[in-house]
């Protein structure tokens, strides 16, 4: 979504975009997933470009950016318009889906567990690929600009649910608030910069229910058969 300007003449921060039943099949395909990541990570490109760094055609890439257009993932790039091309980007404000919320719907189990699997999978290989450069070449030059920036971090708060929102609204806010300092850059425009990515992780631990005796518990019914939470 574009920023588009209020009464006053100031222009709004783009909202981020919740991911439905529909959008989130629509980004199963893996194709799809390769062009957003590219695009995230190295700004607006035509369907041409995209095809050249993924080895696919031009055809094929055109295609799949309508796709993820129509399920709102991807928008025209305004300050390209006009061109012989058209200059995709990632959609301004990101997106968002409940996890948990798709994965329990028999109707969207599936690809929610192909979408899922496949960021948790992408995540963990590209710091893998960091930690292994730091690794196997310390004295690399990128390595040295970047070691101290890099950082590691785990906490474990005691908060309630309600807590836990207020926090990761809170969380969500100051990273898009971030995000809006930076919008518009590429690996074009600021050569001097790189694609960095957050990891956030906000989950209970619950233990796990006793094992059913098949004497049923206080609540009534086998310890197996009560709902969890997530």
């Amino acid at each position: 979504m574009n920023d588009e300007e209020n009464a006053d003449g100031a222009y709004a921060a783009p909202t981020s975009m919740e991911v439905g039943a529909d959008a989130l099949r629509g980004l199963a395909h893996p194709l799809r997933a390769r062009i957003l990541d590219e695009l995230t990570a190295q700004g607006a490109a035509t369907a041409t470009i995209l095809a050249g760094l993924l080895g696919e055609s031009s055809g094929s890439t055109s295609y799949h950016l309508r796709q993820l257009a129509r399920f709102g993932f991807v928008e025209i790039d305004p300050e390209r318009t006009g061109r012989r091309d058209r200059w995709w980007r990632p959609r301004r404000g990101g997106w968002h889906m409940s996890g948990v919320g798709h994965l329990a719907n028999p109707a969207t189990r599936e690809a929610a567990e192909i979408v899922l699997d496949r960021y948790y999978d992408g995540r963990r290989e590209r710091l893998e690929r960091w930690r292994n450069r730091v690794r196997t070449r310390p004295d690399d030059p990128q390595v040295l600009r970047w070691k101290e920036a890099m950082q590691d971090s785990l906490a474990h708060l005691r908060m309630t649910p309600e807590e836990t929102e207020e926090f990761a609204k809170e969380l969500q806010d100051l990273v898009q608030m971030w995000s809006s300092r930076f919008d518009g850059r590429s690996a074009a425009s600021h050569p001097d910069t790189e694609a960095v990515e957050l990891h956030t992780d906000l989950f209970p631990h619950l233990a796990d229910p006793p094992a059913a005796t098949g004497e049923g518990t206080p609540g009534g019914g086998p310890a197996g058969d009560r709902p969890g939470q997530a």
